[in-house]
């Protein structure tokens, strides 16, 4: 009787455990419980809590499932833009340029993913441009995004489907904080130029 009782208690302990993970893996997943903060300016968009020690343990495990790129808060924030300037989901048949000025940052970085927020393999091993390698005039730049090749600041596209572009910021200055709550923060603009 007493061995019944023992394996009845295992089964639902068992029973539990497989629950309690089925339901994290759903939740990571599919977003739930994940805190957003999120803010918006033109096409980009950040959450306040990605990289955040203050987001509860659902929403650091989805950003650290889903962005493998993602460093702490304090040191770097992370803008994704999806769509361009008009709205338009970005499409990897369609040329893009991205039109800036140098940001108020230690370093910046404007980088292409899939989809799948993992870099598109190309033949040329270029997925970026940063502040280091942008070649400018005066403080702006426009970077090229396409299929072929355009201009000196140029990132390949290759393959069918959407892709993501995020401009990172390492080390902004602290007035970027204050015009970032306050929506005056003036991002670059993605401009689509032609699709094939």
């Amino acid at each position: 009787m007493r061995v019944r009782s023992v394996l009845w208690v295992i089964l639902w302990i068992g029973v539990g455990i497989a629950i309690g993970i089925a339901s994290a893996l759903i939740a990571l997943e599919l977003g739930i419980g994940v805190e957003w903060v999120e803010i918006e300016i033109g096409e980009w968009r950040t959450s306040l809590l990605a990289g955040s020690i203050y987001a509860n343990p659902y929403t650091r495990a989805y950003f650290a499932k889903n962005f493998l790129y993602l460093l702490n808060s304090s040191e770097t924030i992370y803008f994704e833009a999806h769509s361009d300037s008009d709205g338009r989901r970005l499409d990897r048949s369609c040329d893009y340029k991205v039109v800036g000025r140098d940001l108020p940052a230690r370093w910046w970085s404007v980088t292409v993913y899939g989809e799948d927020n993992f870099l598109i393999p190309n033949e040329y091993n270029k997925y970026s441009v940063s502040s280091a390698s942008a070649v400018r005039s005066n403080s702006s730049w426009v970077i090229y995004i396409s299929k072929e090749p355009k201009g000196e600041n140029w990132i390949p596209l290759r393959g069918d489907g959407g892709f993501i572009v995020v401009l990172r910021l390492y080390n902004p200055d602290p007035i970027v904080y204050e015009k970032l709550r306050s929506g005056s923060l003036e991002l670059p603009k993605i401009i689509r130029e032609g699709c094939e």
